[in-house]
């Protein structure tokens, strides 16, 4: 009689509602334990612009937990990419920060994230994606001109060889020439003189304005040599130089020295 009453009781339990609830339960409940055991990652980059072949960009942050020695992965995305790429890796230290480092070769948008591999029991960890804008010096004369009547060439200044190079074409004649930056450049650098070739007792200006604001303006004479000058760029559209030279002695040319901007995609 006792071990019918034992049966009874067992099977009257297992059938409760309690114990169905203990049991459904009880998979979310590790389902949710599973979610949090992800490794958490912290990055920060170094800058938010950079020079192209220049500018070395640091990314640093941490893993939690600390995961020391373990890897972590540096990836990347140009501009409106979907794809990821993995760029470089470190190890983790001790304490869980880590630092990894990219020196970007090509201009545009970019964003890096870090990626802790899973590991230990612990799920994957990706940080925040960190945006960084990346400028590139570029010759002025391979952009598009506008309108001109200002020849590019090689010239000399100083006795100096500068290439890709904006030169007056006759002189007493005002000379322009003009080139859309898009608000995408950020500075321009040159040199500005008359050219070796120019005779004593010839004389110049040489003007730079964007969007209708005088930006350089120099006076020039033989020997007069503004050299390696860098101008803000930044919110400007419609890049214009203005040139003149004196009609005589007629061997005058004012030249722009192998003009660079720093422009961005």
């Amino acid at each position: 009689m006792n071990r019918t009453l034992t049966w009874a009781a067992t099977a009257a339990l297992a059938l409760s509602p309690l114990a169905f609830t203990a049991t459904s339960t009880a998979a979310p409940a590790a389902h949710a334990k599973a979610k949090a055991t992800a490794y958490s990652v912290t990055a920060k980059a170094s800058t938010d612009t950079a020079i192209a072949k220049e500018t070395t960009v640091k990314v640093k942050g941490r893993v939690t937990p600390k995961a020391a020695g373990q890897k972590v992965v540096l990836q990347q995305r140009v501009g409106t990419k979907k794809k990821w790429t993995a760029t470089g890796e470190a190890k983790v230290k001790n304490n869980g920060t880590y630092k990894l480092t990219d020196k970007p070769s090509t201009p545009g948008s970019r964003e890096y994230r870090v990626l802790k591999p899973a590991s230990n029991g612990f799920a994957k960890g990706l940080s925040k994606p960190v945006q960084v804008e990346v400028y590139r010096w570029e010759k002025l004369a391979n952009r598009q001109a506008v309108a001109t009547n200002v020849g590019i060439a090689g010239v000399n200044i100083g006795a100096e060889y500068y290439g890709s190079s904006l030169a007056t074409t006759t002189a007493g004649t005002p000379s322009s020439i003009e080139y859309t930056l898009g608000r995408k450049c950020t500075s321009m650098r040159a040199t500005y003189a008359l050219t070796d070739e120019s005779v004593t007792g010839a004389i110049g200006t040489v003007k730079v304005s964007g969007d209708g604001t005088t930006l350089v303006d120099h006076a020039l004479a033989v020997g007069t040599i503004v050299a390696d000058e860098t101008t803000d760029l930044t919110g400007v559209f419609r890049l214009k130089i203005d040139a003149t030279t004196s009609a005589a002695p007629t061997a005058a040319t004012v030249a722009v020295g192998t003009p660079e901007v720093l422009c961005t995609r």
